[in-house]
């Protein structure tokens, strides 16, 4: 064996080792930062775990869309499939400008 061939061997036998000295103090670790979480009160989303696995920022807030379509209790922002109580007004007869919110 060369010297190059032994050195990767220590490489990989101290990489191994490593490996297995991290998972050794892993377990305590863990204990002690949840403890730590539990006595503060602090969440994982405080510090940044969220649902997301992909990223840590948060999604921006949409703005809620304007009412485009009244009818009694009934409303619409003329957005997505027609509802079922237009679908209804209109098989009466009804306009659907007649349903139209004023600005």
């Amino acid at each position: 064996m060369d010297d190059l061939e032994q050195l990767y061997k220590q490489i990989s036998e101290l990489q191994s080792k490593a490996k297995n000295l991290a998972e050794k103090k892993k377990a305590p670790i863990i204990k002690d930062i949840k403890s730590k979480m539990k006595l503060y009160g602090i969440t994982a989303k405080e510090l940044g775990f969220g649902t997301s696995t992909t990223s840590t920022e948060t999604k921006p807030q949409k703005a809620p869309v304007a009412i485009k379509y009244r009818h009694g209790e009934n409303t619409w922002t003329g957005r997505g499939k027609r509802p079922l109580w237009i679908a209804d007004y209109l098989a009466k007869g009804g306009k659907i400008e007649a349903l139209l919110v004023k600005a």
